[in-house]
Order: structure tokens, then sequence, then C-alpha cells
């Protein structure tokens, strides 16, 4: 077992509610997709750009930080919060979907601008393009560290800044899936047509979706606020599952809009649901695991894909989405949007005594789950 000695996040100082998203695309949206808007439970988010709302209607990107400058800052005060002798972290394993840069991987560039804090031998490694569910693989890796290490301290980073990756909004109108799917009943668009329509009804929903941020672990054998473990894991339960997360523009598919651009098919709320109940149900019939059943669990640390998506977790779990236990990950989500591989750190790094075992659940492109217990300690207070 390790510990969680210190968590802290970061976040761009640029936030933008919801309406302000939707005021700026003024008479675009259709009364459907307004309503697919508000059904995603984002009330507001980060961003790395100072001007978010007026880039996507036309107006050039203004960035003011990076994936990287996130990770920097979250590992430093990380460091800072623990108080402990940063020449004991051996290990750096570093995560995102949504690099500054495809190339040097996001833990070299770190490691290039933390120079006076990480030993310049230390050990890194970058978990790039694992999804939403890479924080608990990550903590794995640094359990795995430890092991041979044991005096050792890792650093684990999420960083993601999704917004720059987000294509403009310049059509005259976007229609809600609904009303799409209307226009097929009444034949008034091909399939072609309906397939555009469809995909720029996606490209709205990852605008109002996805939220920029850090946060960072330093994981350690010595006593901590909470303990990791057992970890279990889920990949490709089917086949085709592959597909139901995708993201276009490699060397099979063009971009859009110059732009990669991530896919969701629209089996993902159930899929993600579970793969969630199965992991869960896996680490609780772990032989290491502190508790063996959902009610002996505290609380839940589910990955914030959206309302839609936690509620379906919820509903595998018998829990209500108005159970205290869940609360955290709602309001993540509302507070955040979807933060990609950090959403289930943010909710570990919320300012709260907690005490007992929790849950973090975190599914995504892979398609792939993972499940984790946490015992919290009961007088700390996460950073």
């Amino acid at each position: 077992m390790i510990n969680l000695l210190s968590s802290a996040t970061f976040v761009p100082p640029h936030k933008f509610t919801t309406p302000d998203l939707v005021a700026a695309l003024g008479r675009k949206l259709s009364p459907e997709m307004l309503t697919t808007i508000g059904s995603l439970g984002v009330n507001q988010r980060y961003s790395a750009l100072e001007n978010y709302p007026n880039f996507l209607t036309g107006e050039s990107m203004h960035p003011t930080i990076s994936a990287t400058d996130l990770a920097v800052a979250a590992g430093k005060k990380c460091i800072e919060q623990w108080g402990g002798d940063p020449r004991k972290i051996g290990l750096l394993v570093a995560a995102t979907n949504t690099p500054a840069q495809l190339l040097p991987c996001l833990a070299s560039e770190v490691m290039a601008n933390m120079h006076g804090v990480l030993s310049r031998s230390i050990s890194t490694v970058s978990m790039q393009a694992q999804g939403c569910s890479v924080l608990l693989k990550s903590i794995e890796v640094a359990q795995w560290y430890l092991c041979s290490n044991p005096h050792n301290v890792a650093l684990v980073l999420m960083s993601e800044a999704h917004t720059p990756y987000i294509t403009q909004l310049l059509r005259e109108e976007y229609f809600g899936y609904r009303e799409i799917a209307q226009m097929r009943k009444s034949r008034s668009a091909d399939e072609a047509g309906i397939a555009r329509e469809r995909l720029n009804t996606t490209l709205v929903v990852q605008a109002m979706l996805f939220g920029d941020g850090a946060v960072a672990l330093l994981i350690g054998r010595e006593d901590g606020e909470a303990t990791f473990g057992p970890i279990t894991h889920l990949t490709n339960d089917d086949p085709e599952d592959v597909k139901l997360l995708t993201m276009e523009g490699g060397s099979l598919h063009p971009c859009v809009g110059g732009k990669p651009q991530y896919f969701m098919q629209p089996k993902v709320p159930g899929r993600g649901a579970h793969y969630a109940a199965k992991t869960v149900k896996r680490t609780l019939e772990h032989p290491q695991s502190p508790v063996h059943s959902l009610e002996q669990v505290e609380g839940y640390l589910i990955h914030t894909g959206s309302r839609k998506i936690l509620d379906g977790v919820c509903s595998q779990l018998s829990l209500s989405p108005e159970s205290p236990r869940v609360r955290t990950s709602y309001e993540v989500l509302e507070s955040y949007g979807n933060l990609s591989s950090a959403s289930t750190g943010f909710m570990l790094a919320e300012k709260s005594v907690r005490q007992g075992v929790h849950l973090a659940v975190g599914f995504g492109v892979g398609f792939t789950a993972s499940a984790g217990l946490i015992s919290f300690h009961g007088s700390g207070t996460n950073h």
C-alpha cells in the first residue's frame, strides 16, 4: 500500500460560465441545442484562452498558459504544501491528453521547467493519450517504483488544456440530436447531411463540456493523509468498444478544421456505466480490499464525463445522484467541466476533511476503466 502525502490543483486565470458561452454564440443555438447544453451539468470552466467565448465565434486564439505550465504550477504547489525534501522525489509520472506539443512529452517539458526543484537524475514516465482513466494507472506505476525504492517519493501530474483544441463554431445554426433525428425521419437531409449535422452538434457539446486544469499528487510509503489500494482495471471488454471514443487527426483520419477532434459514440454512457460497475465489483472482491460491499464505502469519486454519464454510473452502483456520497463528483463537473485525466484528482484535492474508505472510478478512451479504493485517515485536510 502507498500513501497520499500531498495534493494540489492549478487552473488558468480565465473563468467562463456556460451562460457566457451561450451569449457569445447568440442565436446560433437551436432550442433543442440549448436543452442539450443545459443537460451537461457544467456551470463554468477555466480556459487557457483569455478570449475563449470570442474565440468560439471566430476571433484568433489568445492562449496565456499551456498544459505544461499548468502541470509545473500544480507540481510546485504540491511540493511546497508537502514541506518535505524535494531530493526524495525519485519518480515523475506526467499524463495529458492535450499536450502543448506532440514532442517532447509532458514529463520532459515539466523537467525542463522545474530546474532547482526536481533532480536531473530522477526517473520519468509520460503517459500521454491514455484517456480519462489514467490517474489510477499512474498511481499504480508509482506503487511499482516505490516497492523498489521505499524511501523515495513519486510526483504524479495530470494536466489538461482542452479549450485550445476546440473547433470554432462558425455555422449559422446548430441543432440538437433530437432535431437531427427528426430531419432523418422527415428526409429533409440526406445521410451525408445528417452526419455533418451530428458532427456540428458534437463540436458544440465539446465546447461546452471540457475545461482546463492540472492536479499534482505526491505519493510515498511514509505516513500520509490517505492510503491507496487495491486498484483494478478493465480494457476492451468487447473488441468493438475500442471505437467508443476516438480522436481524429492521426494517420488514419484527417483533422476537423485543422484540429484533432474527440468523438464519443452514443453508447458511451451505457458502456461507461458497465465498465465502472465491473471494475468496482472486482475491486471490492480483491483480497486486500478493506471493505467488501458498496454500503461500506463512504464516498465516490467518479470521472466527470457528463451529468448523464454520472447518472448512469450512479444507477449501476445503486446510488442516488442526490446522495452526499457522490456529491463531490457532480460539484467538480459543475465547477470545472470535464477535466479528462485530472477529474478524479481534483476530487481528491478538494479542501475538505474526509474519513473512511472512498472509491475512485475513471473510464474512457481505450475503452478502459480503473477503480481503486482510497482510505482516508480522518484528520487531514486535502490541499
